[in-house]
């Protein structure tokens, strides 16, 4: 799935004239959902919605989510309420890998007006507790909550090994390349023992607002993307002033590929790795996004996307489709992310640079990563081939290779590990 949105939230409000005809027809919706959902059948399952799910989703973009939601969830189990309001009635569903609540809105006509999943809380902190290593390397963020890190270090070595900072991607993901959303694939973690058995240190964390760094969190309205910057920075800080380390890397990966060249450039370090980097700015890319989705928004979307990369909000957003992405209280965010360009930020970088690309990876291509690599001639390319988003062998059919997202004991592949190995040195 190219860069593509597995969870579409385009919730209405809903009126119902009768508590108990409303119940009865959420058991039935949702009974259906269930079938539908396992047998794949996204004919049936575009049957029932509502006509902006309709034009948000056409049945072949249902088909694809339905075999994305069952390679990353597996089958629904089983479902029990757990809150009715008037909007909607949150279930918790019990998938093959895991619980999850969905967010399940049916509108007048009985119709699904949209679709959202999220992680049981309770799930979320024992999965990252079973899973965390110790914090043994901890910063402040600049308004003073905990970021909480793992130091690995190698066995035996040097007087002052190499350290790699390894920054995670977007979403939830933790400091392992885990995720209460889907993701458990440990890939950080093996990457780390890699790095510690060559005599390579490294640290990784959880950003704000993910696993133990929960506390560090803040409204959406006051986050920006300088925050996630300004995060990194301040375990570069550390290490350099921790004295025990010799040069240092930092390894950012997708979303952490452009928060580590913004860090460098400002924070100076001593080499640099983009892994599955995006090549082009993020407005871009959610350009190429949205159009694909919603073609019938291209203008709407076009004029929103030009005022919040000129640095200007926009008031009013007349499609309903649109609404729910371009909220008001995301777009400071959303001008402060495209304010950066990774090719311009690359650029000025004069340490050594590695650009590692997966063949097979399904959100980020290798085109991003030629596009990386011309505009600083001087880094070093290299495409591991049969590699996916998640560091994994895996092929290019969708349906194995998101399965490949929760296969923890499934190892990093290791020609990855060997160029990072070499590079680190």
């Amino acid at each position: 799935m190219k860069r593509s949105i597995l969870f579409i939230a385009l919730l209405l409000c809903i009126c119902s004239a009768n508590a108990q005809n409303k119940k009865l027809n959420y058991t039935i919706a949702i009974a259906k959902f269930q079938l539908y959902y396992n047998s794949k059948n996204a004919d049936s399952l575009y049957a029932m919605y509502s006509a902006q799910m309709r034009a948000a989703l056409s049945v072949e973009k249902t088909k694809d989510l339905l075999e994305n939601l069952n390679a990353q969830f597996g089958k629904l189990l089983s479902t029990s309420i757990v809150q009715e309001t008037a909007e909607n009635t949150i279930y918790t569903g019990v998938f093959e890998k895991g619980k999850y609540n969905i967010v399940f809105p049916l509108n007048d006509k009985n119709q699904l007006s949209g679709l959202f999943f999220q992680p049981v809380q309770k799930e979320e902190s024992n999965t990252a507790t079973a899973e965390k290593e110790p914090s043994n390397f901890n910063a402040q963020t600049q308004s003073g909550a905990t970021l909480y890190g793992t130091l690995k270090m190698p066995e035996s070595t040097k007087s002052k090994p190499n350290i790699v900072l390894i920054i995670a991607g977007s979403g939830p993901t933790d400091r392992n390349c885990n995720s209460a959303m889907g993701l458990k694939s440990n890939a950080f973690k093996m990457l780390a023992d890699s790095l510690a058995q060559a005599g390579i240190a490294s640290v990784r964390y959880d950003k704000r607002g993910v696993g133990e760094s929960m506390g560090a969190s803040s409204p959406e309205s006051e986050t920006r993307f300088d925050d996630m910057v300004n995060d990194a920075i301040k375990f570069i800080q550390k290490i350099k002033k921790d004295g025990r380390f010799g040069k240092i890397i930092i390894a950012g990966h997708s979303e952490g590929s452009l928060i580590g060249m913004i860090a460098a450039n400002k924070e100076p370090v001593d080499k640099l790795i983009s892994i599955s980097g995006a090549g082009e700015s993020a407005d871009k890319i959610l350009m190429k996004q949205l159009n694909g989705l919603m073609p019938e928004d291209k203008t709407e979307t076009t004029k929103i996307l030009k005022s919040l990369k000129e640095g200007k909000t926009v008031a009013q957003v007349s499609s309903e489709r649109l609404s729910s992405i371009f909220r008001n209280s995301v777009q400071p965010y959303m001008i402060s992310w495209f304010a950066y360009d990774p090719q311009t930020e690359i650029k000025t970088i004069r340490n050594p640079i590695l650009i590692i690309q997966g063949t097979t990876d399904l959100q980020v291509s290798v085109e991003d990563a030629q596009f990386l690599k011309a505009a600083n001639t001087n880094a070093q390319l290299s495409i591991i081939k049969g590699m996916n988003h998640v560091l994994k062998n895996a092929s290019s059919d969708k349906s194995e290779n998101l399965a490949s997202y929760n296969q923890p004991e499934l190892p990093i592949v290791s020609e990855f590990a060997q160029v990072m190995i070499q590079f680190c040195r």
